[in-house]
């Protein structure tokens, strides 16, 4: 796609462990196989995603769960070219962090300082 149109945006969209644990970090499963087995799961498709998908898709992008970016993670995307986008920060301290010590952007669910978190 960017091949033909280097102005087209696309990401990945990724949150570790999202297959074998629910978003507030409960297992998923309570089969201990079945939970071991999206486990496993999970640490393959984090390491496709940062070391072949990216390339493969032609991503410009990299829309990563607001808990896992940090500076290091930043310059890692950085030197590939590609921009990591954190989401969702909805906090102010989050929002402030993001833009003074982080200077990446954000996706957040309101333009206030702070709004409740979404579920």
């Amino acid at each position: 796609m960017r091949q033909t149109d280097q102005n087209v945006i696309t990401a990945l969209t990724h949150r570790p462990w999202s297959l074998s644990h629910t978003e507030d970090g409960k297992p998923r499963y309570s089969g201990v196989c079945k939970q071991f087995l999206f486990v496993v799961m999970d640490i393959l498709l984090d390491w496709s995603m940062h070391n072949i998908l990216w390339y493969l898709c032609g991503i410009s992008a990299f829309l990563m769960q607001k808990d896992f970016v940090s500076p290091d993670y930043l310059r890692k995307w950085s030197a590939k070219g590609i921009q990591v986008v954190g989401w969702t920060v909805n906090t102010f301290d989050e929002k402030n962090y993001y833009e003074s010590h982080l200077g990446s952007s954000y996706i957040t669910d309101s333009m206030l300082e702070d709004c409740p978190p979404q579920v």
